[in-house]
Formats: structure tokens, C-alpha cells, sequence
């Protein structure tokens, strides 16, 4: 740092005083004065370049780490809810690590569990549920249904009635309830429940069912059309409508009701060969033979049932006049049933119709030894001349 003295008149010359005029005190004042003039420029120069300026601010301490955020539930929805489960389960899973015991996280993790496909695990975390909370309903109701899938209609039947007994139960805690009891053959208190189910689709077509098999198809129609009205595709409710529109003569609209049913469930034999038998009721042989033909080929169908099919498709067979058909349809049905007189016995109509007397005879012979068909076998046997 220099330091700026300012001189007056020369270059040599100090308080104005030229160093011809000086007597000998004006050069020890001089001497003196330079002295502390010199002092005190080396005081500012230290000062200036090696100390501390007073208003400089002290150091900062270093911060502390601060502690990595805790998961909260809301993270494990929004992975959820975006498809990442193994996410989502794991941040309840670390939710849960901390308090065992979370109902909340539980049950999203119940639910997390049953949408990733993982049943057996949804259900394990549901009866820990129940367990905590036995009155929970949510927790009820799975492990209701978990033990109507394995057929413990009885611990349904106690859950169910403890928790209404408590004041917990809603509609599908009585309609599980319903259930045990139409299993476990308590008809009178399975209405009773499902009545108190309310609207619900499944109680109004098991209702419909318990007043059919009752006789009462006045209630029992009023309860299959409040479950179709619900979904029109409901197989039960279809069927039994078909049922009942058949058992009073309304063909055509027992075929609709058929029809829906075999469209809902086409696998099943049933409702296929309901439609068939409507169909011939009707007087419509082509769709009844249709059907009939179908229903054979589906699994399920009773032994004794089967056997009838083919006879009575046979039958319609000759009277839409496919004898040839008929010839067919009777070997194939035979090597399923050898003695079904019926067979032999139009194969000998159809074997008569085409001429064939001899052929026809032996087929007479043989349906004869079937006792049911024995006297109209033996008959048509001796008629021919």
C-alpha cells in the first residue's frame, strides 16, 4: 500500500518551513515528526494486508445430513394406480415394517395384492384384517368369500350372522348369508336374507330359483324379471323363464328366453337343449333337430338324457322325411347305447319308407327287445306283408 503525504511549496520543503531557515530545534522537531510519519504508514500498511476486516462474517458451521423422507401411503396409490404393484407393495411393505398392525396400509395392500393377480396372498392379508378388526365388513366379506370358494358354507353362515348380530352387515353380507343357507338347506332363513340383500342382482336370481323349486312361479317370476332387468344376460334368470313361459304353453317366448341363456352360457347342455324341445313344441323341426344335434355334442348331459335326445331327434328326422340321415344319426347313437330300442325302431321306419320291408323287419326284431319299445316294435313288424 503507498501512503500519500502531501507536501507544501517543494519537494523539500515540510510545514512550509525550507530547510535553509531551520535552526537547530526545527530539525529535531523534523526528525521527530518523519519518524512517526513513518511509524504510522507501517501501522496501516500491516494493517491493510495482513488482518481481518471487522465486519467479514464468522465462518458457517457445516450442516448436519439431513434424514432421507419416510414412505407414506399415499406413494403406494399412486404406484398403484399407475400399474407399478411391485412398487406399491413394496412401499407398504416398508409402511408395514414400522407398525404391523396398519389397518389402512393392510387393506391397500389386500387390494393391491388382488389386482396384480396374487388371490392367495390378497386373501391371507384379509384374515389379518380379520383378525385386528373381526368386525371389520370389508375384511368380513373377503374371507366370507374366500371360504364360500372352498366350500365352508357353514363358518360363511356364522361370520355372516355375527357380524349382522353386531350391526355391521350391508346388502352383500346377506346375500353371502343367503348363500350358506340355500347351501345348508335352511330355505326358510335363506329368503329371509336374501330379501334383506336387497336389489342385488345374484339375490334376486337365487330368490327366483328358491320360489321355482318351491312351485310358487308367480314370485318366482317376478324375481328373475327384476335380475334381468339388472342384466338381461343372466343365465339362471333366463333359464328359468324359459321354464316357466314352457310350463305355460308360451313357446315363443320360452325360445327367447332359451335362446338367451344358450347365448350366455353355450357350453352348457341345458339351456341348448331346452331351446331344441322349445323349438319343437313349436312346430319349427329344422331349428329342433338343429339343437338337438348341438346339445349331443356338448358334455354334461345325463346318460338316460342323452339316450332320449337321440331317439327324439331321430324321430324328427323321418318326419321331415331325411330317412338317410336317420340311418346315421342310429349308428352313432348305438354304439353309445346297443339296446336303445328307439333307435332300431325308427331306423326300421325310415329302412320301410324307403322300401327296404326285410331290412326294416330285422330292425323291429331288435327294438322289440328293448321292453319300452316292444309292443309298437312287434306291431309294425306284423303288419308288414
Amino acid at each position: 500500500m503507498l501512503i500519500y503525504i502531501p507536501m507544501s511549496r517543494s519537494a523539500g520543503s515540510i510545514t512550509g518551513i525550507e530547510r535553509s531557515e531551520m535552526t537547530p530545534t526545527h530539525r529535531g522537531t523534523f526528525r521527530f515528526l518523519s519518524a512517526a510519519l513513518v511509524v504510522a504508514a507501517a501501522t496501516v500498511l500491516i494493517a491493510g494486508c495482513g488482518g481481518v476486516p471487522p465486519d467479514q462474517p464468522p465462518a458457517e458451521a457445516e450442516p448436519e445430513s439431513a434424514a432421507p423422507p419416510q414412505p407414506v401411503l399415499m406413494d403406494a396409490e399412486v404406484a398403484a394406480k399407475a400399474g407399478d404393484y411391485d412398487a406399491a407393495i413394496s412401499i407398504i411393505q416398508e409402511i408395514l415394517s414400522g407398525n404391523t398392525d396398519d389397518i389402512e396400509a393392510l387393506r391397500l395392500l389386500a387390494r393391491v395384492q388382488a389386482t396384480s393377480g396374487d388371490r392367495s396372498g390378497s386373501a391371507g392379508t384379509w384374515e389379518r384384517i380379520a383378525y385386528l378388526d373381526p368386525y371389520d365388513p370389508d375384511a368380513a366379506y373377503e374371507v366370507g368369500t374366500s371360504m364360500a370358494r372352498k366350500g365352508d358354507w357353514e363358518a360363511v353362515r356364522t361370520r355372516m350372522i355375527t357380524l349382522d348380530a353386531a350391526g355391521k352387515a350391508g346388502t352383500r353380507h346377506y346375500l353371502l348369508a343367503g348363500q350358506a343357507d340355500l347351501e345348508l338347506g335352511y330355505r326358510t332363513e335363506a329368503e329371509k336374507y336374501l330379501l334383506k340383500a336387497g336389489d342385488l342382482e345374484l339375490a334376486q336370481s337365487l330368490l327366483g330359483k328358491l320360489y321355482y323349486d318351491r312351485g310358487n312361479l308367480d314370485d318366482a317370476e317376478s324375481a328373475f324379471l327384476k335380475a334381468l332387468d339388472m342384466n338381461g344376460s343372466n343365465y339362471t334368470a333366463n333359464l328359468h323363464m324359459g321354464y316357466i313361459r314352457y310350463s305355460r304353453r308360451k313357446y315363443r317366448s320360452a325360445i327367447r328366453y332359451y335362446t338367451a341363456a344358450h347365448t350366455a352360457e353355450p357350453a352348457d347342455p341345458l339351456a341348448c337343449l331346452s331351446l331344441a324341445a322349445a323349438f319343437e313344441k313349436s312346430g319349427d323341426r329344422a331349428s329342433a333337430i338343429e339343437y338337438y344335434r348341438k346339445g349331443l355334442g356338448l358334455e354334461g348331459i345325463a346318460s338316460s338324457e342323452r339316450r332320449k335326445v337321440y331317439t327324439t331327434t331321430a324321430r324328427l328326422l323321418l318326419e321331415s322325411g331325411h330317412t338317410d340321415e336317420v340311418e346315421t344319426l342310429a349308428r352313432t347313437g348305438l354304439r353309445e347305447f346297443s339296446k336303445a330300442g328307439g333307435l332300431y325302431f325308427y331306423w326300421g321306419e325310415a329302412l320301410l319308407k324307403q322300401g327296404r320291408k326285410s331290412e326294416a323287419k330285422e330292425k323291429y326284431k331288435m327294438a322289440a327287445t328293448d321292453p319300452q319299445w316292444k309292443d309298437p316294435a312287434l306291431k309294425r313288424f306284423h303288419s308288414i306283408r
